[in-house]
């Protein structure tokens, strides 16, 4: 937990609850074990989305798309999101589910490692969002700066790991040497010289950086 309980509790309470597509990709998601982003953390990109009013987004770690929905939701109908995944399965998962929102036209899911990837592509984006394999973190935030237009946004997940980050030692499921990866590249994103950042603690922990 990063925050306390009570607090969770309050979020939780408040939060309005998913519409059916959404709950059934949370079901999905906990169903599988596979690691999807939590409701607090989807509410505040698709916020910080529409908040900039972002046309072109990129994103590092699709899964089964619920972040990638958070994100579409917020775009306009002409926008375009461009979203990274290395295993079939789920980016078939997260197509069938896009395609439902009829969100698919302004998606472009990519069976294909982020590092290539984001070399491949052209700016300017308004904003990436990074939820990847933790330890290559350092170098999707080396390929996604110079894509971002000035004032851009990158949002960066599980950069508290549950807390262990903080407290600097394991908890039985982030390693030690997961937590030394995560502290460094932390440390390295608030000292950027192109970047203007920040660490909340919403979810299991989300950095927010914009590109001066």
């Amino acid at each position: 937990m990063i925050v306390t309980p009570a607090v969770q509790q309050y979020l939780d309470a408040t939060r309005p609850a998913p519409d059916p597509l959404l709950a059934e990709m949370q079901a999905h998601g906990a169903r599988e074990r596979i690691p999807i982003l939590d409701a607090q953390s989807g509410a505040l990109l698709h916020v910080l989305a529409r908040a900039i009013g972002a046309r072109r987004i990129v994103e590092v770690g699709t899964a089964i798309g619920v972040s990638t929905l958070h994100l579409a939701r917020a775009l306009p109908p002409d926008g375009e999101l461009v979203s990274f995944e290395i295993d079939p399965e789920r980016r078939l998962a997260a197509q069938a589910y896009l395609e439902r929102d009829d969100l698919h036209a302004r998606v472009d899911l990519r069976l294909q490692d982020a590092r290539a990837g984001l070399a491949e592509l052209s700016g300017p984006f308004d904003l990436a969002f990074l939820d990847g394999v933790k330890a290559e973190y350092e170098d999707y935030l080396d390929l996604v700066v110079p894509l971002l237009r000035p004032g851009g946004l990158v949002a960066v997940d599980n950069v508290l790991m549950a807390g262990t980050v903080a407290e600097n030692r394991s908890d039985g499921h982030w390693t030690e040497e997961q937590i030394a990866i995560a502290r460094a590249f932390n440390a390295r994103l608030l000292s950027h010289p192109q970047l203007d950042a920040t660490i909340t603690p919403v979810g299991d922990g989300i950095a927010l950086a914009a590109r001066r």
